[in-house]
């Protein structure tokens, strides 16, 4: 192929020459510029050392660092971040088998993978890492690699995912015949995720089969808001009844899904990576969504058994389980409407999914806020204690609690 730059002066001599057209050099002069843009796009096509890979994906707009206000990872903008040192992403190896994740910078930097330190990388030199090596040694589908050293902007690293050319690879044209159809890949989450809905919509339909006059008290928002002095309905007074326990371990299985589907993008609220188990076979999933759904049970039981110590220390005896039947009637409410909300989102928009402990702070902060005045003014119409006791009371047994919860979410 001829030179784009020989041929463009070409064009300019024989324009003069030939005294053509203001129009036609125009031309002349844009096929030209073509010539050379497509020159240059190809040259774009092949990275790494000595040009030896095809380039599949470049990282160069996925870079994140971590915002100390907000304590998460967020996009790299260069006019906000152009003094930070450290630069992450997350490396999806599951698409990108069989390739090399190439890097190369100017400058010292280390590298991290998932938070523990690898190696120091080499300065002005390509280093080639192979993929299924990655996926053999950490047993992940995604990795969350860190670059820390020197540097102070992203344009001072390249990091590129590439396809190893082959000397003896020939040059296949495309035809129709060589078309062919892959199926989809599934996940083990979408597997988790569709068996886990079914069996919430099973468990719902049973309670209301089984229960129907409870259902419909505890999922009734007109009762949740109703303050009855006299309610003496074994669905109240009875909170250990197989029929309301099995309410309580719905509300225990959905906020379990729910947690699901915000971890499982490595969200690691209240530590819990330190008691999960690590993977993302479907076996895995389901083993943490036990373990979850396990913990949250045992907290509402604890949760009951406090109100009962603390309500003889204050003399709340007659409170105890419209308190506690107030919580569950509350919290089945909301989780419900959360759950259908995430289910939507993991469908339609994962982008919310993804990021759902962002979205789901505020509403969640709102939510425990209001069962906190509700508590407050349905206890105060049922007893005649006084207000700064009764304050006291909640402060221990629903804010405390809150408080604490919310920084360990943090």
């Amino acid at each position: 192929m001829q030179n784009p730059a020989r041929f463009t002066e070409s064009c300019r001599i024989l324009c003069l020459d030939k005294q053509y057209s203001f129009f036609q050099s125009l031309v002349f002069l844009i096929i030209a510029s073509l010539l050379s843009f497509s020159n240059h796009s190809y040259a774009k096509g092949t990275v790494g050392p000595s040009n030896s890979f095809y380039l599949v994906h470049d990282y160069h707009d996925d870079w994140q660092v971590f915002d100390e206000p907000y304590k998460a990872y967020v996009p790299y903008v260069r006019e906000l971040h152009k003094d930070y040192n450290s630069f992450s992403l997350f490396c999806d190896i599951e698409n990108y088998k069989t390739y090399k994740i190439l890097y190369y910078s100017s400058k010292e930097n280390y590298l991290f993978i998932n938070a523990s330190l690898q190696q120091k990388l080499p300065v002005n030199q390509w280093l080639v890492l192979d993929v299924d090596s990655l996926q053999n040694v950490y047993k992940k589908t995604k990795l969350f690699l860190t670059i820390y050293g020197t540097n102070t902007n992203v344009d001072e690293l390249m990091l590129y995912v590439g396809n190893p050319k082959s000397t003896s690879q020939a040059v296949i044209e495309l035809s129709e015949s060589l078309l062919t159809i892959i199926p989809r890949e599934i996940s083990s989450f979408q597997n988790f995720f569709v068996i886990g809905i079914f069996l919430l919509v099973c468990a719902y339909a049973f309670l209301y089969n089984y229960q129907p006059k409870s259902f419909e008290r505890f999922f009734n928002p007109k009762d949740l808001l109703t303050i009855s002095l006299r309610d003496d309905t074994f669905v109240v007074n009875k909170p250990f009844d197989l029929g309301n326990l099995l309410f309580v371990i719905n509300l225990s299985f959905t906020i379990g899904f729910i947690f699901m589907l915000i971890i499982i993008e490595k969200n690691d609220l209240f530590s819990t990576s330190t008691i999960l188990q690590e993977g993302e076979t479907l076996g895995v999933l389901f083993s943490n969504f036990l373990v979850i759904t396990s913990i949250i049970f045992g907290a509402y039981i604890f949760k009951y058994v406090s109100l009962m110590i603390l309500s003889n220390l204050y003399r709340l005896d007659k409170i105890i389980n419209i308190h506690f039947f107030k919580i569950i009637q509350a919290s089945s409410i909301f989780f419900l409407i959360v759950l259908i909300v995430l289910t939507y989102s993991t469908i339609s928009i994962p982008e919310i999914t993804k990021n759902a402990e962002k979205y789901l702070f505020l509403p969640v902060s709102i939510f425990f806020i209001g069962r906190l005045a509700l508590l407050y003014f349905t206890i105060n119409k049922m007893t005649s204690l006084k207000n700064l006791y009764l304050f006291s009371y909640l402060c221990i047994v629903e804010l405390i609690p809150l408080i604490v919860g919310i920084r360990f979410a943090l």
